[in-house]
Order: C-alpha cells, then structure tokens, then sequence
C-alpha cells in the first residue's frame, strides 16, 4: 500500500495526492471496523484494535491477521437448568455450561509447593507408569530437569509404554533437534502445537497453549503453573520461583484424559477412544473437583467467568495469587464490587515478572485497586508465579490461568475448583505463610512518577492486545 502512495504521489500534484491518500487511509479503517467489531464482541478490546489499524494500516493490519482475527464460534444453545449436579449453584452450571464438565465426589489431592515436590512426585509417577503417560506442556525446556524427564519418557516408550507428548511450538522454543530426534526415536509421539512457519503465519499464532497436564495410566494426573524447566528449582535472576501444582487420584482425572485426548485431536488429527485410556480407581474420600478449561468454542470465556463467580458469590473472603493482574473487565468489577461490598480482598503479586510490559501494565491497576479498598501485596522472595483463588473457606482454584486478557481471552488453559475445607485451609495458611515475604502495597507507600504514571496508562489501553 505505501508503494502505491507514493506512485500516486509522483503522478499528482502534492495537495491532490494528499488527499486521495487520506481518502484510501479511511475507506480501509471503514472496511476494518465491521470486520473488527464482528469478531471482537468486548468494546475494549475492539476499539484497540481499531486504533491500531487506524494509526498504522499497514503494520497494525498484519498484527490483527496474525493475532487479533478470531473465528467466531456459535456456542450450543443449554438449557437453564440441569439435573443431576453435586452442589447445583452458580459456579457448577456456569463451568459445565462452557465444559461440560460436573464436579466429581471422589478424589484424592495432593498439594505440590514449589518444584522440589512437584518434580519429585512427577518423576515417580512416570516411573510408576506401566501402559501409558500422556504429557502437555506450555514450557519443554532442554535443560537438566528437561533431559531427566526425557530420559525417563524414552525408557518406557522402550519398554513398550505409549508415550504421547505435546509441546508449545512457541513457549518450548529452547527444545533442541537433538532431543527431539532422540524421544521420537523411540517411539515417543510428540507433537508440537500450532508451529510457527515464517512466513505462513496463521491467525492462531499467538493462541499459545499454555497447558500443563500428565497423566499416567488414566489413573494419576498432574496440573498446575510448573512447567518442565530447572528455574522452578535453581530459580534464575528473579531469585526461586513460587508456584503451585496438584496431583490428583479419583474421579476427575477421566475429565484430564479426555480433555488432553481432545487436544491430542487438534495436534495430531487423531481420534483416540477415552474408553480404552480411562481406568478405573479405588478412592472413595468425599474431595469434590470439577475441572475446567478455556479454548475454543463455548469454553473460550468459561474461566473467566467462573473466576467472577466464585469472586461475586464469596461471603467473607477472597484471596489470589497472579503473576501478572492484567484483568478483563468482568473480573476487574467483580473485585472492585467484592471489595467496596465488604468483603476482605486480597491480592499477592510478584514484585517483578519475566515480562517487563506486564509489569507495567499492572502497574497501573494498582491505583484504581486500591481505591477499591483492596489489599495488595507484593511478593519479594523471588518471583511469584502461582496462579490461586480462595473463595472463603469453601472453594480453592489451581491451574493454569493467570488473570490477565492473555490466559482469559486467548490462551487454552485449564484450572481445577476444589470444594474441600481441609484443602482450602491449607492453602490458606500457605498464603499467610507467603504473607511474611510480601510488602503490602498502600496509598501512603503507591507513588509512581508522573512518567511512570503517564507510561502504565498508555500501555494499559493495549492490555486487550496482550
């Protein structure tokens, strides 16, 4: 298009071409808009993209076929009610409306602080594994840690195990050929999802999957915020990394099965029967899970809206841990009305995070959080990467998802609502205990420069964007 301008520059007088050059600029930002607007249903988020398009056609167009285009999906229409649910409340039907999914009575879950216990735990069900282990992950890394669970996944595809692996082509970029070529060597079906291949891009390009799942056998499952990397136990420049992950035995690994199996559809095209990777267990303790994810289709929206649920519904107290606090609007209001209800919010962040843009960004929430008569604390023992929601003493979410426009509106992800007292107290005092490394952020303390200021708010138009 900028040839063109300046072909038609050449051939007409200045004012002329000038004009006809304008006349091109808003025919194309009038054609962008329906496009825009049909695809992008919050104003926010269209109306950035609109700017974008409109302050640089040329760039801020390829940006939206790469990562702003999105294919509208009709969602099934449900009925308002359903029989049969465990708890039949709000935040059960709003999940099973966008999953399918109910929540499970029988489940045994085992709480993983940090890398040490989630790597160790891992490394023992993979060595426990006798038919199959089906592994996602957003984060692959070709390191120590990465290798040891290579090693591992290689023997027993040796041994005759079916070993299926999927792998962010994006956030397990480090994956050397070396590794790959040895694990698919042996027999180990590992598959990349949604691969970069300049210069045919796809508007899927930045809908990353940011899952973490392994199960083994049907009958062990792991999720959480660890991916597979030794920062989570050497830390890097940021200090130790904090973080949360689960282990699960009972009902609700069926739901992980099929939810990597559906996946496994996506990236490999192949149609597996759950029935034959399901197996059947012996637990029998009351610990209610429903299991919940964000994707395509009816799901894209689901977390976001459980989160508000489960915020708008609490009574007493709410409590989370995010690594960035981005968040879309629904959930910015849910907090902002808890708090200014009464209700105890309070929110740990880390005082740093890998992601300097998002850092600022959040930044410049921290104000308008604040005047809502939320706590905030930032961590200061590392980075804070735990993604944790406690809903009084009723309800605990663990997973994937941060509260961000990237993970809620893009990302697939999937979290886990646990409806157990004993869980919920005991991530409780974890948050207390993580309370001592945290400076509370108040007004008195909050004040940024009038750049900084000036800097978070422009940035935060195109929190939409990231």
């Amino acid at each position: 298009m900028q040839i063109f301008f300046d072909v038609v520059a050449r051939g007409m007088p200045c004012r002329r071409a000038m004009y006809f050059a304008l006349l091109i600029h808003l025919l194309w930002l009038l054609a962008a808009v329906p496009v825009v607007a049909c695809q992008h249903r919050h104003p926010a988020s269209a109306a950035a993209w609109i700017a974008v398009i409109g302050l640089l056609p040329l760039v801020g167009t390829l940006l939206y076929l790469l990562a702003g285009c999105r294919r509208r999906i009709r969602c099934p229409n449900r009925p308002e009610r359903i029989a049969g649910f465990l708890f039949d409340d709000r935040l059960e039907r709003i999940i099973h409306a966008g999953c399918g999914t109910r929540t499970t009575p029988h489940n045994h879950v085992e709480l993983l602080h940090n890398g040490n216990n989630a790597f160790t735990a891992l490394i023992a069900a993979l060595q426990r594994a006798a038919r199959t282990i089906h592994m996602e992950y957003y984060i692959f890394r070709d390191d120590r840690i990465g290798r040891t669970i290579a090693d591992i996944l290689i023997r027993k595809a040796r041994a005759g195990l079916e070993v299926r692996v999927i792998y962010d082509a994006v956030g397990s970029c480090g994956m050397s050929r070396a590794l790959l070529r040895r694990m698919g060597d042996a027999n180990i079906d590992i598959r990349p999802f949604e691969p970069l291949r300049f210069p045919w891009f796809t508007p899927r390009s930045t809908r990353r999957n940011h899952r973490k799942i392994v199960v083994t056998d049907g009958r062990v499952a792991f999720l959480g915020g660890i991916n597979i990397a030794k920062y989570y136990l050497d830390g890097d420049g940021m200090g130790k990394w904090r973080d949360e992950h689960l282990r699960i035995e009972g009902d609700a690994v069926a739901d992980l099965q099929r939810l990597f199996l559906a996946d496994w559809a996506h990236v490999r095209g192949e149609r597996l029967d759950p029935a034959r990777y399901i197996a059947r267990h012996t637990v029998r303790r009351r610990l209610p899970l429903q299991v919940s994810w964000a994707g395509e289709g009816a799901t894209r929206t689901t977390l976001a809206e459980a989160f508000a649920t489960a915020i708008m519904t609490a009574r007493e107290r709410i409590r989370l841990c995010t690594p960035y606090l981005l968040p879309p609007v629904v959930l910015f209001e849910a907090l902002r009305m808890a708090a200014r209800s009464g209700i105890r919010v309070e929110a740990m962040i880390p005082t740093c995070s890998d992601s300097r843009i998002a850092d600022r960004i959040a930044d410049s929430y921290i104000g308008d959080l604040l005047d809502a008569g939320i706590r905030l604390y930032r961590y200061e023992n590392g980075f804070l990467h735990a993604k944790l929601l406690l809903a009084d003493d009723r309800i605990a979410s663990i997973g994937t998802a941060n509260l961000d426009y990237r993970s809620l509106a893009d990302n697939w992800e999937v979290t886990v609502f646990i409806r157990d007292r004993r869980i919920v107290e005991e991530l409780s005092a974890t948050f207390d205990k993580d309370l001592a490394s945290c400076r509370r952020i108040t007004r008195a303390t909050w004040n940024p420069t009038p750049v900084q200021r000036f800097v978070g708010d422009v940035l935060r138009l195109a929190s939409p964007l990231l």
